[in-house]
């Protein structure tokens, strides 16, 4: 865990025990989860069994892909296309056929009761109409885009900005109780950082020296861009409270600095992820880490993933807003790169912030250099 004291200014600190793949002697062919048991015909995670049962029954026209069937399922990412998820299920053998009849009711004679659904908090998603057009994006590129949407995952991020609205709007909050809020907001964004690194397919592909170079840059870039897109779409700078907890760490420059850079969001999710990985991969922010060398990377292979990611953005923008409409989104997410290097540079200065970085990145090598280990040891 992340933990910190605003008053003494101590730095967060994250877990360092690295991520394995592999803890079980199999692993659910759903999502690659550990799994020890087969469930309705296929070896499956509790996860994916209860999955199937629940939703093996409903008729699959209900359930809709927003990325043409392309989805590709993770154990970090199977709740965010139940089409995709179900048809693998099918794919690998599970059946309903091996459902457990219902038992016998005891009585009939009870009224329905209706019940109303728990109340969840609404997860941002990809629009309901967009389907793929194959005129503009390949296959390949549809399954892209469909993975960087799935990498970086929002969904504690958003439980957390909506606490934090709430705890604000309720009476006036005890100020250690919402201090603590905004630290566990921190330690999600750093957290949430950490994730998408390791579940990113290209930055996992690169060379040891090549990844090297990038990650700190991708986890400063990837970090403010995840705090200031949760921010804006809650409002969290309009809040009195949050406020004074953030000017408190990172003075109201950094406060006015993170507000500019936030003119320039995009409220669409899919922009804004695609994005987050145009600017995972930039070198700009390498001008200003004097322990980086600027020509040490292997910036063809940098440039050939940017130019892949750009050109699915476009394509995207095309679709999704017509040519006209494109051009000034492309340029919009050009002006929130100038602007983030910016912000940056400053919170940079933050021995919180670099020790925190510092953590992550170390963290994610390791991680990283043992699944590259255990992958040579499994091709032997």
């Amino acid at each position: 865990m992340l933990t910190t004291n605003t008053t003494s200014n101590l730095p967060l600190t994250i877990k360092t025990q690295p991520l394995t793949k592999k803890q079980n002697l199999s692993e659910c062919r759903i999502c690659g989860a550990p799994a020890q048991y087969a469930n309705f015909g296929a070896i499956s995670c509790s996860s994916c069994k209860m999955f199937f049962k629940r939703t093996a029954n409903i008729e699959q026209k209900t359930f809709k892909c927003n990325f043409g069937d392309n989805c590709e399922i993770k154990r970090d990412n199977h709740h965010m296309c139940t089409s995709c998820r179900l048809k693998k299920c099918f794919q690998y053998g599970m059946s309903t056929d091996k459902f457990r009849p219902p038992r016998p009711k005891k009585s009939k004679t009870k009224s329905l009761v209706k019940v109303e659904p728990r109340y969840q908090l609404e997860k941002l998603s990809i629009l309901n109409s967009l389907e793929p057009d194959h005129s503009l994006l390949t296959t390949s590129q549809w399954t892209l885009l469909s993975n960087l949407y799935n990498t970086f995952d929002e969904s504690q991020l958003l439980i957390l900005g909506k606490s934090l609205v709430d705890t604000h709007n309720s009476s006036q909050p005890i100020n250690v109780t919402y201090e603590r809020l905004v630290e566990n907001y921190l330690l999600s964004i750093y957290e949430a950082t950490g994730r998408y690194l390791r579940l990113n397919d290209d930055i996992c592909k690169l060379s040891f020296s090549d990844r090297s170079i990038l990650l700190r840059n991708a986890a400063d870039n990837v970090s403010c861009m995840a705090g200031a897109f949760i921010a804006h779409h809650f409002g969290l700078f309009s809040l009195d409270s949050f406020l004074k907890i953030m000017a408190a760490m990172f003075d109201k420059r950094g406060i006015s600095l993170t507000l500019w850079t936030m003119k320039f969001i995009n409220p669409d999710i899919i922009i804004y992820k695609i994005a987050l990985s145009l600017f995972a991969l930039s070198k700009t922010i390498y001008l200003y880490s004097p322990d980086i060398s600027i020509d040490s990377s292997n910036s063809s292979t940098l440039f050939h993933i940017q130019n892949k990611y750009a050109e699915v953005t476009w394509k995207y923008l095309i679709y999704r807003y017509g040519w006209y409409e494109a051009v000034k989104h492309f340029h919009n997410i050009i002006y929130w790169l100038v602007a983030l290097t910016t912000s940056i540079t400053h919170i940079q200065t933050f021995s919180t912030h670099v020790y925190n970085i510092d953590s992550l990145v170390e963290l994610t090598e390791l991680t990283l250099i043992l699944d590259d280990v255990e992958e040579t040891i499994e091709t032997k």
